[in-house]
């Protein structure tokens, strides 16, 4: 089904990896254009994560507190449906394309 990959983001000039420090929506819930989903830290500051989009969130690829993200990784699936949630309870990391290269 049609989905949006979220990538972590780079919110500094100098910034190539960060920490996820918390997700404010669960695997499910919905989400509106500017809602902050996650918050993230870089090296000077902890900053939200705000959608681009309206839709759910489908599946969590980088939990909570996990530390050395690259700026780019997938993070998080996005669809546009709620019946198409379920569609990726079983995707992974890798299904979304791994590691930035």
């Amino acid at each position: 089904p049609t989905h949006t990959k979220l990538i972590f983001p780079s919110l500094s000039p100098t910034m190539t990896k960060g920490r996820l420090v918390k997700w404010l929506k669960d695997e499910g819930g919905e989400i509106k254009t500017s809602d902050v989903i996650c918050d993230i830290e870089t090296d000077k500051a902890t900053l939200g994560y705000e959608s681009l989009d309206d839709g759910f969130l489908a599946k969590i690829l980088i939990g909570n507190d996990t530390k050395d993200i690259p700026v780019g990784q997938v993070i998080g699936i996005m669809v546009d449906e709620k019946s198409d949630i379920d569609k990726f309870k079983d995707f992974t990391l890798e299904d979304a394309g791994g590691a930035p290269t």
